[in-house]
This record gives structure tokens, sequence and C-alpha cells, in this order.
């Protein structure tokens, strides 16, 4: 058989192992054989989804469903598999070109980060700036599955100092929960708890230009989940970012460099129940063709 053919059985293969791990009798007995685990890991260090996209995919997908049984009997939790799955995570994240692939590694890292050993190598390999990047994608998913890996990277008060010092995670995350549908509780729940636990260093300091774009965000989230608070996620969600109001700094309203601290004109949006200010027309036409469709706004 020639090496393509031998592929094509490696990809049924291992797609029907990630499929068979979805079962959680099945999938904890598989993830605890070195003859299953063994060869993932080889395979998803000899190969390069350039090269064998389908393989590869599917070895993430059943890693990424394995990791799901966080139990003492997987192997993939051992320490040193927990580093090289840190390794071999990192040029597929770069590799951003394959959405399937990064929303894979994505939500494995949220089983990863789960283990502070796994935190510290994730932030050693710069995992964590990398997936503050990705907040900016425009796939609903891997920003999804960024922001779980994110809440517990910023739990961990070992993390916390990188994200606000050397990440844009907060600004990155202040304009996601401008921009998040108002349909979409559940991602607008978890870049809040990504901020939640950001706010809770006391150490860490946040520009005065992202505690407001935070603060604006917020109160229109707020807002805007009180008309529709029907759901648990949608209650917890105006719970948390109240909570999150009440802790966030007050900034002096002034333009950088401003020797008296006056207060800058700021241009607000006029959609109903939006309200969001910006500190120019450029910011705000931008927000209104962003979030509203439109192209022009007044201010």
């Amino acid at each position: 058989a020639s090496a393509q053919d031998v592929e094509e059985v490696l990809v049924k293969l291992v797609r029907l192992l990630a499929n068979i791990a979805i079962s959680p009798d099945a999938g904890a007995t598989l993830a605890a054989s070195s003859a299953v685990v063994d060869p993932l890991l080889d395979m998803l260090g000899a190969k390069r989804i350039s090269d064998s996209e389908e393989l590869v995919l599917n070895v993430v997908a059943a890693v990424t469903n394995l990791l799901f049984y966080d139990v003492p009997s997987n192997m993939l939790f051992q320490e040193e598999s927990k580093q090289l799955l840190c390794r071999l995570f990192r040029p597929l994240l770069l590799e951003s070109y394959n959405v399937e692939a990064l929303v894979e590694t994505a939500r494995a890292l949220g089983n990863l980060s789960r283990h502070a050993d796994a935190r510290k190598c994730m932030v050693s390999l710069r995992l964590d700036e990398i997936l503050a990047i990705l907040l900016d994608h425009d796939d609903r998913d891997l920003v999804f599955y960024s922001c779980g890996a994110l809440v517990n990277l910023a739990a961990d008060p070992e993390c916390t100092p990188r994200l606000t010092g050397s990440t844009p995670a907060v600004e990155k995350l202040g304009k996601l929960l401008g921009d998040a549908p108002t349909d979409d509780p559940l991602l607008q729940l978890v870049a809040v708890k990504v901020l939640t636990n950001l706010s809770l260093d006391t150490q860490a300091t946040w520009s005065a230009t992202d505690i407001e774009a935070v603060r604006s965000a917020l109160l229109q989230t707020i807002a805007e989940s009180k008309e529709l608070a029907n759901i648990s996620e949608r209650q917890q969600l105006i719970e948390l970012s109240q909570q999150l109001v009440s802790r966030l700094p007050e900034s002096p309203e002034a333009e950088p460099g401003s020797a008296d601290g006056a207060a800058k004109d700021w241009f607000y949006c006029t959609a109903p129940g939006c309200g969001r200010r910006f500190g120019s027309q450029e910011k705000l036409s931008a927000h209104f063709e962003r979030r509203h469709g439109e192209r022009n706004a007044g201010g």
C-alpha cells in the first residue's frame, strides 16, 4: 500500500477513535491506554497540518475529546504529556489559516489549562499571548474556546501579570464584549468571566482607555440583558457584569497628556438600547458598521 493509502486508513481509524471517545465509559478507558495515547502523540509530533491536514485535524479532535476526562488515569494529563502537548499545539495556533484546527486546539488548551503546570508551560511558550490575539478572530467558536482557556489562565496569580501587562487581553475582551451579539449570552458570559478573573489581581494596572471601554461594554451588556433576563445564563451575566462594574476603578475622562484633567468630548451611539461612547467620530462610525450594520452615525 502507498503512503497515501496508509494515511487514509489512519484518518478513518483516528476519526472513529475521536467519536468513540465522546462516550464517558469508553473515553476514560481509552485515555488510560498507552496503546491509544502514544500513537496519537507520535502522529501529532510527526505530521504537519500543511502536509496531512485531515489526519492532523482528526488527531487533535481525538486528543481534545480524551482531555475531557480529567482523571488520574488519563495518560494525557501526565506531566510530560501536558508539556509535550503545549509544545505541539503552538505551531497549530500559529498556522491560523485553518479555523477548524484552531478551534480544536483552543478547546484542548481549555482542558489542559485546568492544571497549574500546564498553565505555566503555556505562559512560557507565550500561548497566552496567541489566545489573546485570537479574540479578534471572526469565528465565534474559536473566540469562545479561546476565552475558555483564558478563564483558567486569568484565575492563576502566576499568569495574570503577563495577561494584563504583556498581552492585549483586556483591550480585546472589552471590544469583544461590546461587539458580541445580544443573542449569544454564553459568549458574553465567558468574556466577562475572563475580565472578572483578571480584575481580581490587585497588582495589575489597566489603562484608563481599557477601563472605560470595558465599563461602557458592561453597562451596555447589562442594559440589553435586563430586557431578556429569562434564562439562567442571562441572569448570571447580569450579576457578574454588575459586580465587575462596581469593582472597576474610576478613571479621569481626559485626553492623554491633558494637564487639567478636563473632560473630553464623547461621541455617543444613538442606536436603540446601545448608548456606548467613543473618543472620535471615526471610532463611533466603525462601531456602527460592526455592531449595527450601518456606516454612518451621528455624534
